[in-house]
């Protein structure tokens, strides 16, 4: 599994915080994980992600990151041809998980695609979003979201199950 993360120190908060993460990873996939380091892009260096990967056997990408960049990775060769990518992002515009895996669809119709389960927020503006809402910065060391706790808790049913039953696939019904 490939794990890619907002570098903005709204999502990688701090080296603890990134460090937390890892040990996080460690723990959900009982499998090494390789160090932080930013990703190529064209191979060109992007400091805007983070990407660490874990020996787990699962086809996949995890990107932890606000939607736009969610979906600017999905564009990428190495993000979506995986067999599942999850996406723990707020939806945020209306039917966004729905194009996304239309867009995915164009490249891998294959790709099974997972968002984070969704808790109806207000913003600033006073309009309703669907949120991730990332709180619990105690247990695990860094800000998480209710998937993430799920996928926490389900870890000894296997990870690849855990994942499907802590996140929500998004259907491809009103593609």
């Amino acid at each position: 599994m490939k794990w890619i993360l907002g570098a903005g120190k709204d999502i990688a908060v701090n080296s603890n915080q990134i460090q937390a993460r890892t040990d996080y990873i460690h723990r959900v996939t009982g499998g090494n994980v390789t160090d932080w380091q930013y990703i190529r892009i064209d191979g060109a260096i992007d400091n805007r992600y983070l990407c660490c990967r874990s020996d787990d056997a699962v086809d996949g990408t995890f990107i932890t990151a606000h939607i736009g960049d969610v979906i600017s990775l999905c564009n990428l060769k190495q993000v979506c041809e995986s067999k599942i990518i999850i996406a723990n992002t707020c939806i945020w515009g209306k039917m966004a998980d729905k194009d996304l895996l239309r867009q995915l669809h164009s490249n891998n119709t294959y790709v099974e695609l997972y968002f984070a389960i969704q808790e109806l927020s207000i913003d600033a503006a006073r309009t309703f979003r669907q949120s991730t809402t990332l709180l619990d910065v105690g247990e695990f060391g860094f800000q998480t979201s209710l998937s993430e706790r799920n996928l926490f808790r389900n870890r000894n049913k296997g990870f690849e199950v855990a994942l499907k039953s802590s996140f929500m696939r998004v259907s491809p019904i009103l593609l």
